[in-house]
């Protein structure tokens, strides 16, 4: 079934949100929902290729997007991605050294690509998860601000979130 205004709506008072907020209070109502974190990475994607991917590997959920754009185009990219996870579509796993490359400075972005391929979902998942954006951007989005690269979730351990702010971005 796909997820229309309404069910959208619930879903999203599910999570504890409002009428309007912004993509990182999403970000981070998504991250407290699943209990992991979020990880959302601005890469320099080929124009002509991928603007973004989820990535769900056995410790985080990992979103990259497109950095050579607008902001609003980046967080309508951000809420496509979102859009699987609230639809509960099956994104693509990565595990072992492939999830660990995710976590380095630098990703080659041809590896980026080829990981963050949508082959395993379909054309009807694609369109629903744009949908949702649509939604999220034309409904309740509204704030285009800076957000952390990582969204942590209340269970997190504290020396998780001082790891993290340690590295630095990447």
């Amino acid at each position: 079934m796909v997820m229309d205004h309404r069910r959208l709506r619930r879903e999203l008072r599910t999570l504890g949100l409002t009428q309007h907020f912004s993509v990182a209070g999403l970000a981070e109502a998504l991250a407290r929902r699943r209990g992991r974190p979020l990880r959302l990475r601005p890469e320099p994607l080929p124009p002509a290729g991928l603007s973004g991917g989820l990535l769900i590997t056995d410790d985080i959920d990992f979103i990259a997007y497109q950095r050579d754009t607008t902001r609003m185009h980046q967080d309508h990219i951000v809420c496509h991605e979102f859009g699987h996870l609230l639809s509960g579509h099956r994104p693509v796993t990565v595990t072992g050294l492939d999830a660990a490359r995710l976590l380095a400075p630098h990703i080659d972005p041809v590896v980026v690509r080829r990981m963050l391929g949508r082959s395993c979902s379909s054309d009807g998942e694609e369109r629903e998860a744009e949908h949702i954006a649509d939604l999220l951007m034309a409904h309740h989005i509204t704030e285009w601000t800076a957000r952390p690269e990582w969204v942590l979730p209340d269970t997190a351990p504290p020396e998780l979130g001082s790891l993290l702010d340690t590295l630095g971005p990447a």
